[in-house]
């Protein structure tokens, strides 16, 4: 169950004052900025205001062209955690978009495991995420979960590419195969484009690892990317399932379930686009969908 800002901090405002703060927190929710502005004020809460300038508070965001939260930072990080506060009664470290520790092969995320494991005396970790399914598993199961609601008065545009992207999957169409395939073909063109300006926008800090480092660098990054797009089609599919009509397409969002898992086990993507594209002209001609004029109709009942 996903919480508005002003009662998480309520919340653990109470805890505070019980002394049962946990050691860790997973800020979750589909804005960086609106997670990332609730991480402050809660660090606000436990070192007072302004905690961006108090000794005891320390900082990891993404760093470079590619987003990434490097090994060298997070070992900073932990190593500054392990001292005694200087001032407050906590250590806090901010962690935003956490996914981004995993990058490559994950040894940000992997060295940071232990200071989750075996946390230092009064220290409060904040995590913030988008895409929590691309955090390690022994990463969010170490920490307390907190969905937080999106504020819609607040609501970021939408990310342009996405919002193409959005356009032409839903663009009418004739004839079933064809559409398909298009949306086969509009997958992996925009999923390619993605790679493409990763690897061009590869910072200097990324020049100097080893190929196989950078390669890995570009897998992930790419990855979060399309996870994300896909996830961005899941909820255009949840937004039609609430719409008053008959045949709502829970099958296609399970169809796009499908697709991740496929993808990331390996099935070779452009099998697995086709596959998934075909499933779902499949079940939205069965759902009573009009793809030649992009609206939901519902079925015509036999006379």
């Amino acid at each position: 169950m996903s919480l508005d800002s002003e009662t998480i901090l309520l919340r653990l405002r109470q805890a505070l004052a019980d002394d049962r703060l946990a050691h860790a927190y997973l800020l979750l929710g589909p804005s960086s900025s609106l997670l990332e502005a609730l991480a402050f004020r809660i660090a606000a809460l436990l070192l007072g205001p302004r905690p961006e300038n108090h000794p005891d508070f320390h900082l990891a965001r993404p760093e470079s062209r590619l987003r990434r939260i490097p090994v060298e930072r997070m070992r900073a990080l932990m190593a500054m955690l392990a001292l005694k506060p200087y001032e407050s009664r906590f250590r806090v470290a901010l962690i935003c978009d956490a996914e981004r520790m995993c990058l490559g092969g994950g040894e940000a995320a992997n060295s940071f495991l232990k200071t989750l494991e075996e946390p230092p005396q009064d220290v409060v970790i904040l995590l913030t995420s988008t895409q929590p399914q691309m955090l390690l598993p022994t990463i969010s199961s170490r920490c307390i979960p907190l969905a937080v609601r999106a504020d819609p008065a607040a609501a970021m545009p939408d990310d342009p590419r996405e919002a193409r992207f959005l356009a032409d999957w839903f663009a009418p169409g004739p004839g079933f195969l064809l559409r398909a395939f298009r949306r086969a073909a509009l997958l992996e063109s925009t999923f390619l484009e993605i790679r493409k300006e990763i690897e061009s926008e590869m910072g200097e800090g990324e020049e100097s690892e080893p190929e196989e480092v950078r390669a890995a660098l570009v897998e992930s990054a790419a990855d979060l990317q399309r996870e994300r797009l896909l996830a961005k089609l899941e909820e255009a599919y949840a937004k039609e399932a609430s719409a008053e009509r008959e045949g709502p397409p829970g099958r296609e969002i399970r169809i796009l379930e499908e697709l991740l898992r496929d993808l990331r086990g390996g099935l070779d993507p452009a099998l697995a686009y086709a596959r998934a594209c075909l499933e779902i002209e499949e079940s939205t001609k069965m759902s009573g969908f009009d793809a030649e004029e992009s609206s939901w109709k519902p079925k015509k009942l036999p006379s």
